[in-house]
């Protein structure tokens, strides 16, 4: 989220508007609470996982479809945060930032096969370390002028675009919230998971945007280097702090591959990601962290809007119904080629559509009903 409000503050040239990261974090809760609630206990939710739920909403094209598109969303985030956090282990051990990238990749894989035991002690210290990073940031690097402002002019344009960002960024853990979820009693249980997640995220990246304006540069590696006397902590802790993150990618990333492709080993599945995350994290894919979450943004948030929609049909004792392919695939393919074409605005256009179809497709049932 550092990256991303810098980011931001870069496509804006400037402080940025309080409309886009507000309502960007209305979107964040609407997509977690929707989703999230499947994963309730019944009869507030289905409490199952993902992978529990889905074949009750979705037919079975439509969930190789989904498990496609985790799949690659997973080897994006494994090169995100990979290259992030390899260019920050280069800057600290002198090694050229390929090597820098191939190094914490392999060790990350590496670690996909300890215990759970271990894994949760990782992913703690590294959560440690990321509050530690952004504290770290904020104390010397702060700007001295406001990183959020209320009078901007930007272009409603650009404002759905900083909308689209933050949808993006929550996009695949989104569409997964019934994995973290199930079995949780209350919806204020769920509203605590959604507010500990949401505000933390828009404080780090105004952080982040803070960051810009006191430096005018949106590579969070590339700042951290270059301030003198402490380029070597910052870096460390930024190499941490990504590494929990780019481990539940090779995990999640497997569990995706396995649900089209049965037969591959999990160890196979975290392979494949590893590998093809670290072509895009040589490549410095968190370079292009905007474009990146434009098409995640436009790809699966379409998806939640039918599926929450039937499960508050559901809620409401209105018989079971598959959710139609129609309501959601056109609406993010369209999103995506907006997004291919340059409107910034497109993830909102994208789930503005599958609403439309969503509707259109429980009227054309009532209609059925009527006759």
């Amino acid at each position: 989220m550092l990256t991303l409000g810098a980011a931001m503050a870069s496509r804006h040239g400037g402080a940025v508007p309080l409309a886009g990261l507000a309502l960007g974090g209305l979107l964040m809760a609407a997509l977690l609470t929707a989703q999230g609630s499947l994963g309730l206990r019944p009869p507030l939710g289905d409490g199952g996982t993902l992978t529990e739920v889905a074949p009750a909403y979705l037919s079975a094209r439509s969930r190789v479809t989904l498990a496609v598109i985790l799949a690659l969303a997973m080897v994006g985030w494994n090169g995100f945060n990979v290259g992030l956090g390899g260019a920050s282990l280069a800057t600290v051990t002198g090694l050229p930032g390929p090597l820098g990238a191939l190094a914490l990749g392999a060790l990350v894989f590496a670690v996909s096969f300890a215990s759970p035991r271990l894994g949760n002690r990782i992913s703690i210290l590294t959560t440690l370390c990321a509050i530690a990073l952004v504290a770290f940031c904020v104390s010397r690097l702060s700007p001295s002028s406001t990183p959020v402002t209320l009078s901007g002019v930007d272009s409603s344009t650009a404002i759905a675009a900083d909308i689209a960002a933050l949808g993006g960024y929550i996009a695949v853990f989104a569409v997964r919230a019934p994995d973290f979820t199930h079995g949780l009693a209350r919806r204020r249980d769920l509203a605590w998971c959604v507010g500990l997640l949401v505000v933390p995220a828009l404080c780090v990246a105004i952080a982040g945007i803070g960051i810009w304006l006191r430096t005018g540069n949106s590579d969070v590696v590339a700042v951290l280097a270059q301030s003198e006397g402490i380029a070597a902590y910052g870096n460390l802790f930024v190499t941490l702090a990504v590494f929990t993150p780019a481990l539940t990618t090779t995990y999640s990333g497997a569990l995706a591959i396995r649900s089209v492709l049965p037969r591959v080993a999990p160890a196979w599945g975290m392979l494949a990601v590893a590998v093809l995350g670290g072509f895009l994290a040589v490549a410095r894919f968190d370079t292009y962290l905007l474009p990146w979450l434009a098409i995640l943004a436009a790809v699966l948030p379409p998806l939640i809007v039918p599926m929450a929609t039937e499960a508050v049909r559901r809620r409401r004792g209105l018989p079971a119904r598959i959710v139609p392919a129609w309501t959601w695939m056109p609406a993010g393919a369209v999103a995506t080629i907006l997004t291919a074409l340059g409107f910034l605005a497109a993830p909102v256009a994208g789930l503005l559509l599958a609403a439309a179809l969503t509707t259109a497709a429980h009227t054309r049932r009532a209609s059925s009903r009527s006759l």
